[in-house]
């Protein structure tokens, strides 16, 4: 008898202390939505661009609720239903409250979390360059249709001394903040902007014991970046042509040079850029050259349709895929437009070539095969 009440009285302690570690390591969300009364309020987290539910609830005196469990190393996204956008928040163990109105959610307010904290000091910050950004730009565009072409050169050239200065911005802190999860968040979601010989350093410096999907994220970026940098074979991959059938990157191969253009009709900077590769297209056709195209679009009649206006008649392949490409994903492209220069035996010899470089680097590298 006094042996089953001893086993109770442990089952009933062991459950209990169950059950504090459990709530100990969830999250609560109050979020206040105004004029909202009976709407969904929907938590979720991406994993591999897949969304998943994590908890909803009913807005009830303007007020919904939802937890679970926190993994101490994410974020996870509110949303609203009916309502475009999303509210980020650090999914810690602790009280949140978020306050939204749905005629706004970017400028949500959230509270109670220390990392939510330390990402809106960062942001208050970075996100300021933008607005310096975008008056330089609006000087840019006046001097240009007044034809001053001083006012624009110096527009621009603070245009990119502010991109830069907040590109430096970025870095300084993932450098210094390296036990940071905000850190890792920055990092990841930012990794474009940067090549491998920029991204790797970064990367190390990282606690390597302090673990997260951002740092997961961050560590296959640069393997993909290590597989296509300068000197390496190139990764080969087969996709529906604009013609018919499949062309195979493999298949094209094997002329003195061939430029692999990662492009979309929808990409301006792209489209502001094929005029400069079909002039270097048609002067160096004869001795060598070619440029294969793959598009990261997702409507075939507007690839098409820009492979004619603006007179591309190199061989296009795509899988409309959008960002989904999969020659995209071998390649690690996530910003257009990009390139790679490959010799004849497949060899990456060069990168995001563009304007007066490309051509001189295909000016240089032909002369001296030609010889």
């Amino acid at each position: 008898m006094k042996r089953n009440l001893l086993f109770v009285v442990l089952l009933v302690g062991t459950l209990f202390s169950c059950k504090q570690t459990e709530e100990k390591d969830k999250f609560n969300v109050t979020v206040e939505v105004r004029d909202f009364e009976g709407k969904q309020v929907v938590v979720e987290k991406r994993v591999n661009d897949v969304w998943i539910g994590i908890d909803s609830s009913l807005v009830e005196n303007g007020l919904a609720k939802l937890s679970g469990m926190a993994p101490g190393n994410e974020f996870y996204f509110v949303s609203l239903e009916g309502v475009k956008g999303y509210v980020l928040f650090f999914a810690e163990p602790t009280a949140i409250s978020i306050s939204i109105d749905p005629n706004n959610i970017r400028d949500a307010v959230i509270t109670g979390s220390p990392t939510q904290n330390r990402l809106k000091s960062f942001n208050d910050q970075y996100l300021g360059f933008d607005d310096v950004m975008a008056d330089f730009y609006q000087a840019y565009k006046d001097a240009q249709a007044m034809a001053d072409e001083n006012a624009q050169k110096i527009a621009e050239q603070r245009y990119d001394s502010t991109e830069r200065a907040k590109t430096k911005f970025l870095v300084d802190y993932v450098m210094r903040n390296n036990k940071d999860i905000v850190s890792h968040y920055l990092l990841s979601r930012n990794s474009y902007l940067f090549d491998l010989d920029e991204l790797e350093p970064m990367v190390k410096n990282f606690d390597q014991t302090m673990k997260s999907i951002y740092l997961n994220e961050l560590v296959n970026r640069v393997q993909t970046l290590q597989r296509v940098a300068v000197g390496q074979t190139f990764i080969d991959f087969k996709l529906e042509s604009a013609d018919t059938g499949t062309v195979a990157l493999s298949e094209k191969v094997g002329a003195k040079l061939l430029l692999v253009d990662f492009w979309a009709s929808w990409c301006g900077p792209c489209r502001a850029e094929n005029p400069n590769v079909v002039a270097v297209y048609n002067d160096f056709k004869s001795k060598g050259f070619d440029v294969f195209g793959v598009s990261f679009d997702n409507d075939r009649a507007k690839w098409l349709a820009a492979i004619g206006d603006d007179g591309l008649t190199w061989t296009h392949v795509s899988d409309l895929k959008g960002w989904g490409s999969t020659a995209g994903k071998l390649y690690g492209i996530q910003s257009i437009p990009q390139n790679i220069l490959l010799d004849e035996k497949g060899v990456i010899i060069g990168k995001n070539l563009r304007g007066d470089e490309l051509r001189a680097k295909v000016a240089e590298l032909l002369d001296v095969k030609n010889k």
